[in-house]
């Protein structure tokens, strides 16, 4: 069993449900009560934190990696204006394409892209 060490408990406890920070962001929260928290800590333990299954990285197009705390399986909608990132769970996930039905496939990401009511109402 591995051990948690204070930074891996500080990182984590930087988490909250449903935010999807980048590492910098992260960075910024930790160092509010911890100002010698090293940046190669936080990322030595964000990989693997990673590799574990305990955070999952969220990859958005032409925007810098982001994180959140593993959870049960869904996907992403992502504002294209504010790069608001939330959670969305389909009631009926679409279905493996036959095309892949030879492979072993051990993951998907489907991200959906738009603009959040926030900023549509700031369009007008």
């Amino acid at each position: 069993m591995e051990r948690i060490t204070e930074q891996k408990q500080i990182i984590l406890e930087a988490f909250k449900k449903g935010y999807h920070p980048t590492a910098d962001e992260l960075l910024a929260k930790i160092r509010k009560t911890h100002p010698d928290f090293s940046r190669a800590t936080l990322y030595r333990n964000l990989a693997a934190f990673v590799e574990k299954g305990d955070i999952q990285k969220v990859c958005v197009k032409d925007s810098v990696d982001r994180y959140e705390l593993g959870c049960d399986f869904h996907y992403h909608l992502v504002c294209e204006n504010c790069g608001k990132i939330e959670n969305i769970n389909l009631p009926n996930p679409p279905k493996t394409p036959p095309r892949l039905m030879d492979y072993d496939v051990n993951s998907h990401e489907l991200t959906f892209y738009g603009v959040c009511p926030k900023c549509k109402a700031k369009r007008k």
